[in-house]
């Protein structure tokens, strides 16, 4: 199995920088992975709906994290309705940290 194949590892909760709700995540194609709709490799703006804390990956780019989102600007134009969280990855720890710092 390959590193990228292998599947989040539920860990004791990290201390994560705090990100509030609703901020934007600009990603490069080394921020994110295991996005199972998305073309890997892509550039992504997600809108951050919830880190999940205490879900985390750590491997030879550093720390992940499993964070839920809406694709920016894509879930807020006006004739999209109201709905959950349709992106689910993992973003590096480093990534959230930066936007923490914006």
């Amino acid at each position: 199995m390959s590193d990228d194949d292998r599947p989040p590892i539920v860990t004791p909760a990290v201390e994560m920088p705090d990100v509030p709700e609703g901020a934007l995540l600009r990603l490069g194609p080394g921020d994110w992975s295991h996005g199972a709709t998305l073309p890997v490799g892509t550039y992504l703006n997600l809108s951050l709906t919830r880190i999940h804390r205490n879900v985390t990956r750590q491997d030879e780019q550093g720390l992940w994290v499993w964070v839920v989102g809406h694709e920016h600007p894509a879930c807020t134009w006006p004739h999209v309705e109201a709905h959950p969280p349709c992106l689910q990855l993992m973003v590096r720890f480093d990534v959230l940290t930066e936007a923490a710092n914006q």
